[in-house]
């Protein structure tokens, strides 16, 4: 069999990684998402993930179930002491995860940065599609502003999220800008979605194949949560893609997209200023790398102060890879910032 792995991926303990996946199943898993057929099989196929299990608590680390008015969530505390709580959501292209899905990268960003995590179990799409997962953030977040019966300090929050839930952080932040949330330190973007699959750029036409993550499957992602525009979401008519000055002027874009609502690519806000600080990492082989870079460059234009990380020669998913350094090292990066915003 030939070498299945992106070339681009040179990093050598995810490249064995996915070699050996590559292996076991003749090709690189990009799930159910680029497959044809039925999309409630793909679906089922993608939430029967065998890898989304919760690891032990161990001296280092303890975690607690809790329940919001019906909303499952699960908070991750350091044992060594803490200070600060990010909302994290969870990856999985809207349609996809559990409490399970990002519990050993939950456990290792609490304990990198000495915070609190709150992992929120949200509702998934096609079943709701947006912008039902989001609401469900931001309703975690009000359950953290509240206390917890002192489990939380509510003047120290922030919102987390991979991928996916990077997606909805992003907004959530927007939110909290605005006043229509909790006030927030900090926003952790690790991988995220920030906007509508673009064909056109760089980063959608080099990822199509021997991928976790293709613009095909991207594009599958986004057509399955984004069913309705409508919500009362704000809507951006379609707009190209921002400059690094932070303008976003009127247009046309290349994903043939009418009209986008805000809340769902963030990218397209027309005015960033005021947001939360940000901490963003990108992986440089996955289609998602240059609407992080243009976010981190556009929040840097409206006077946030950025944290931005681009790990080179590894692709979307690789903060859930297991046994690969880059994660670690990654997070061992971002950690100083997230403390300084709970300082």
């Amino acid at each position: 069999m030939t070498d299945a792995v992106h070339p681009a991926i040179t990093d050598p303990p995810v490249r064995a990684h996915l070699a050996r996946l590559a292996a076991q199943a003749g090709t690189i898993p990009s799930g159910a998402t680029d497959a044809d057929g039925d999309d409630a099989t793909r679906i089922a196929e993608l939430r029967a993930n065998p890898s989304w299990v919760r690891l032990p608590d161990d001296h280092d680390l303890e975690s607690f179930d809790l329940d919001a008015d019906g909303l499952a969530l699960r908070l991750y505390r350091p044992r060594a002491g803490h200070r600060g709580t990010l909302v994290f959501a969870h990856g999985g292209g809207w349609v996809a995860g559990d409490l399970d899905n990002n519990d050993a990268l939950c456990r290792a960003l609490a304990l990198a940065a000495g915070t609190q995590v709150l992992s929120v179990d949200y509702r998934l799409a096609p079943e709701h599609p947006f912008p039902a997962g989001l609401d469900d953030i931001e309703s975690a977040l009000h359950f953290a502003a509240t206390g917890v019966e002192g489990l939380i300090d509510p003047a120290l929050l922030g919102v987390a999220g991979h991928s996916a839930g990077g997606n909805l952080a992003a907004a959530l932040a927007l939110r909290a800008r605005d006043g229509r949330a909790p006030g927030i330190r900090v926003q952790v973007l690790l991988c995220p979605v920030l906007d509508a699959p673009d064909p056109d750029r760089p980063s959608y036409r080099a990822h199509t194949e021997n991928l976790p993550l293709t613009a095909k499957g991207m594009q599958w992602y986004w057509g399955l949560y984004l069913q309705d525009a409508g919500g009362g979401a704000p809507v951006a008519a379609s707009l190209p893609r921002p400059d690094a000055a932070g303008a976003a002027p009127g247009g046309t874009t290349g994903n043939g997209a009418a009209e986008v609502p805000v809340e769902a690519a963030p990218l397209r806000a027309p005015e960033l200023a005021g947001s939360a600080p940000a901490v963003i990492v990108a992986a440089a082989v996955d289609p998602l790398s240059d609407e992080a870079e243009e976010y981190a460059a556009r929040l840097a234009a409206s006077g946030t102060p950025v944290e931005f990380v681009r790990r080179e020669g590894v692709p979307h998913l690789f903060l859930v890879f297991p046994s690969t350094p880059a994660r670690d090292e990654v997070l061992a990066q971002i950690a100083p910032a997230v403390r300084a915003a709970f300082a």
